[in-house]
């Protein structure tokens, strides 16, 4: 029987290279996966992170927050301030292992995949599992 790919193994990362177009990307946060969320909250940058709930309100996903928008809903007056670990230029947290899959997949090399990559993460989150953690960062932040 066949084994299932991760989405980690799915959508690998795109060498970096921190030219003006892949800043750009930073303009609007990627997103982790449920299970990299919930090592990022562990690791302290859950104060960083903030929830954009579907349009139907059936469920979230955690995502870097817009600069300003931390511990909150993803507020779209906030949407042009950019990605709250980006500082001048650079991503506080690439390196770190704490960098969402989204943002390490996405790639101006790999035109027209990203929409893949971010449906595939849009259904992680639609599960018990992501539910669950937006919850839990909920009451942990204070936001409920």
């Amino acid at each position: 029987m066949k084994r299932k790919r991760t989405l980690v193994e799915r959508y690998p990362p795109s060498e970096p290279r921190g030219c003006e177009m892949c800043l750009r990307y930073c303009q609007r946060p990627g997103w982790w996966t449920v299970a990299e969320a919930a090592r990022a909250i562990k690791a302290g940058y859950g104060p960083r992170m903030m929830v954009e709930g579907s349009p139907d309100r059936s469920s979230g996903v955690l995502s870097p927050a817009f600069a300003g928008n931390e511990r909150d809903f993803a507020l779209q007056q906030n949407a042009g301030r950019g990605c709250t670990f980006l500082r001048d230029g650079r991503c506080e947290i690439h390196g770190t292992g704490h960098q969402p899959l989204e943002c390490r997949y996405c790639h101006h090399d790999r035109v027209g995949r990203g929409q893949d990559c971010h449906n595939a993460l849009e259904r992680d989150w639609r599960t018990p599992a992501g539910r669950a953690l937006v919850e839990k960062w909920g009451r942990l932040v204070g936001l409920w």
